[in-house]
């Protein structure tokens, strides 16, 4: 019996007004996303200072006076992604001698989850888009096109013995494919290199007085050849086709 899942409107209410209206608010700009990159970037250092951070801002090219950076670290402060030290203090990422001290400031572990978090999201968006199957023409070059043009006759092969049962003679299969006899040879090695096992066999039927013959010669009749799909073989053409055979 299935159970029934319980859930909380006003939790997930909550959760949602926690982050957007709170967390994440202040990152709509971009002087609060600049200052809150900065404190991330530095997490390890502990406590920064405004001044470290205004140092950090003029490397980067940013403009920024001090009016502006305290008002943007307080947003940060409501949104509770950073806290204020109740003490002053010197600089610490870059090299002062000076005498005054200043606001100290640290993200708050919600401050540094935010920064964990958001890279991940960001590599979810790149994994759920879609990728190219077939690269574009002015990537191609004689190497691509071979492996495309192995591939494909592969497939095809696998493909054309699944949909015949399993298993045919080496004539009809080169005429069912409409494939010559050198594209035939190439392709139909069972040693194939899209699986660690064969996909197919190939064995030498009992030869008809024909073949005899022609044996006597020093040659194989085609009709004395039959291609069989392995059970390696039988499901990667499941795959491809999206259906079974009996």
């Amino acid at each position: 019996m299935s159970q029934s899942i319980n859930i909380d409107i006003k939790t997930d209410v909550d959760i949602f007004e926690t982050l957007f209206e709170g967390w994440l608010k202040p990152l709509h700009s971009k002087n609060a996303r600049t200052l809150y990159q900065i404190m991330f970037k530095y997490k390890k250092n502990g406590y920064i200072t405004t001044y470290d951070i205004e140092a950090k801002l003029l490397e980067n090219g940013d403009k920024m006076n001090k009016k502006e950076i305290n008002g943007w670290l307080n947003s940060l402060l409501e949104a509770d992604l950073v806290s204020k030290d109740k003490d002053r203090g010197k600089p610490t990422l870059i090299h002062y001698e000076g005498k005054y001290t200043y606001d100290r400031w640290i993200l708050t572990q919600a401050g540094i989850n935010l920064g964990i978090s958001l890279p991940n999201l960001m590599t979810v968006e790149r994994e759920l888009s879609p990728k190219p199957i077939i690269p574009s023409i002015q990537d191609l070059n004689e190497e691509t096109l071979e492996d495309i043009e192995d591939l494909f006759y592969t497939a095809k092969l696998l493909v054309t013995l699944y949909k015949s049962g399993g298993k045919m003679t080496y004539v009809t299969l080169r005429k069912t494919m409409n494939i010559s006899k050198e594209k035939l040879a190439i392709y139909s090695w069972p040693d194939s290199a899209h699986s660690d096992k064969p996909l197919f066999e190939v064995a030498v039927k009992p030869t008809s007085l024909k073949g005899q013959i022609l044996k006597l010669f020093g040659q194989i009749h085609e009709a004395d050849l039959d291609f069989t799909l392995t059970e390696s073989g039988k499901a990667m053409a499941e795959r491809l086709t999206q259906s079974k055979i009996p």
